[in-house]
């Protein structure tokens, strides 16, 4: 049976409000919420219920969520109000346009955007609300399993975090009062290629950019490749599973930068690019799954980023990276949490295959509910 297909705009009224200063945030007060979700708290709310939103700046522009009762939504996110709940249900709407997505409605390259106008051509198909309500019900329990699962491989991190605290302590303040040394007698720093945008596409060596190598973890998706026409003048950039990267750049007073993260294996080789460090170890005091916690861990990451340049890109350097002074616990020590942390990895990655499972899930029925 064909349900009636709606305009966007018939059943709602996609709204901006006034954009809050970060310098006007609370610690306490109304939720307030950005681009990305939550950013802060305010005084004041300007919706007392749940309230469906789409990003509409930035990177994320036409990611989807919903708000807690009695928040500020500012104007990096796209308000959907005076939704009529006896004619559709809130969170149908929800999954309807996670399903849909809104990349034929982005518009602008520098800085992307979605506008109240360029949601005129979003239309949605309207079914009875109990069938709503019905789609809506399906939907939240397959999305319960996959949070689940998410939710376990984040304990899963954290619980390496509680081992190599309790292990080796606050790696600045070291109160454990392990022998120290600086990076630069422990590891070697290499900085990555400058490739040209015109080096860029879609056959040939993937190139880890910053993008790839970032707070979430390393990630192949949206890469971009190269072929080199000397591949012998870049060996030093060579990449290979295993191997720890740090990100060099970033913005100021964000936590987007001096971030440690691993290669994956969806490729044989990668090269790297530039504003991307590749961390190797040329010492034997030291072992690579303590150092990624250690440079990890938040207190030395705020002891690396402290003097970083810049104005509004913020830049670490190797000298930067060198100068750091870290614990060096016995190197017994370091390995038996070496063999903790291989034990958990393989825990994490049978539970990073169920997530999968629970994503194809649910994106079937998403697919198939919806058709």
């Amino acid at each position: 049976m064909s349900w009636p297909i709606v305009k966007l705009h018939d059943i709602c009224r996609p709204r901006q409000r006034k954009t809050i200063a970060a310098s006007s945030l609370l610690d306490s007060g109304y939720s307030v919420y950005g681009a990305n979700g939550k950013i802060g708290y305010y005084s004041e709310f300007t919706h007392e219920f749940p309230t469906l939103m789409i990003t509409c700046r930035g990177a994320t522009c036409g990611n989807v969520h919903i708000s807690e009762p009695r928040s500020y939504i500012n104007g990096n996110a796209m308000a959907i109000d005076d939704i009529d709940p006896l004619i559709v249900d809130l969170k149908y709407l929800y999954y309807f346009f996670l399903k849909r997505g809104f990349e034929d409605v982005i518009s602008g390259s520098a800085q992307p955007q979605i506008t109240g106008q360029g949601l005129t051509k979003v239309e949605i198909p309207l079914p009875p609300l109990e069938e709503q309500k019905r789609i809506a019900a399906i939907l939240d329990k397959a999305d319960a399993i996959r949070q689940k699962r998410q939710q376990a491989i984040e304990l899963a991190d954290e619980f390496l975090r509680s081992v190599f605290l309790d292990m080796f302590g606050d790696p600045v303040t070291n109160l454990k009062g392990w022998e120290v040394e600086s990076l630069s007698s422990l590891i070697h720093v290499q900085g990555g290629y400058a490739f040209k945008s015109a080096d860029f596409g879609t056959e040939g060596i993937p190139v880890v950019k910053i993008g790839n190598a970032n707070k979430k973890g390393f990630t192949a998706e949206s890469i971009d490749f190269v072929q080199p026409t000397h591949p012998e003048k870049l060996k030093q950039y060579e990449l290979f599973s295993g191997d720890l990267l740090m990100s060099l750049t970033g913005t100021v007073g964000k936590d987007d930068y001096g971030n440690i993260t691993e290669v994956t294996e969806e490729y044989n080789k990668y090269y790297l690019n530039q504003r991307v460090a590749k961390i190797s170890i040329k010492s034997k005091k030291i072992n690579k799954e303590y150092l990624k916690y250690c440079l990890s861990h938040q207190a030395m990451k705020n002891e690396l980023i402290k003097n970083n340049r810049g104005v509004r890109q913020a830049n670490i350097s190797n000298s930067d990276i060198y100068q750091l002074v870290v614990p060096v616990p016995e190197l017994n020590d370091q390995d038996f949490f070496c063999d903790i942390v291989k034990n958990i990895e393989k825990q994490k990655n049978r539970l990073e295959g169920f997530y999968v499972e629970s994503n194809e899930l649910f994106a079937s029925l998403s697919a198939e509910l919806f058709s």
